[in-house]
């Protein structure tokens, strides 16, 4: 049988859907930190740029590890610039919160100085100093599903390939509103 079965969430979309809410509250210097070559990362860099320049903005990607700890160290240096983002969308939750901590060492915090978004909608998007705005791929409903195909592909081993793509949804929450006012 030819090709494989598959079942995954539409990272152009979350990105699209994470970039719109941060253009309609009125950001133009947005910043993607993107996690190096991962899972999703061609697909939410692509719905990030396409969005930004369907609206007149560069894009403007910074690409990091995939840790938290990277991505303090990113932000840092992205909020020492002569002209800092106002809106960061990062490639996860955990660099979400690796510029929550950027922002809280420099005495700053979302979303007054910057707004946040992340993806995924993990437990930790919902900890202690801010609520995390977040792209919500709806990770338990996505395994559940893969594992259905699993045990369908069991007894239809010679059927065509199973491909679903599910689409994510936006969760707004305290980490973002408009650009601060200088």
């Amino acid at each position: 049988m030819p090709g494989f079965d598959s079942v995954s969430s539409d990272n152009a979309r979350g990105a699209r859907l994470a970039t719109e809410h941060l253009l309609g509250l009125g950001h133009r210097r947005i910043v993607h930190l993107a996690n190096r070559p991962s899972d999703g990362y061609l697909e939410r860099r692509e719905g990030f740029s396409r969005t930004v320049r369907d609206h007149g903005v560069e894009p403007w990607i910074v690409e990091v590890d995939y840790s938290r700890e990277a991505a303090t160290r990113a932000a840092s240096e992205l909020f020492d610039l002569a002209a800092p983002p106002t809106a960061v969308l990062a490639h996860n939750d955990q660099m979400a919160l690796g510029v929550l901590d950027a922002l809280h060492l420099r005495g700053l915090s979302a979303p007054q100085d910057v707004s946040v978004v992340g993806y995924d909608n993990t437990t930790p998007s919902r900890g202690p100093r801010v609520l995390l705005t977040t792209v919500d791929l709806h990770a338990l409903d996505l395994g559940r599903r893969a594992a259905e195909v699993a045990l369908w592909r069991s007894t239809h081993p010679d059927d065509e390939p199973v491909v679903e793509v599910s689409i994510p949804s936006l969760v707004v929450r305290a980490s973002t509103g408009p650009p601060p006012r200088h």
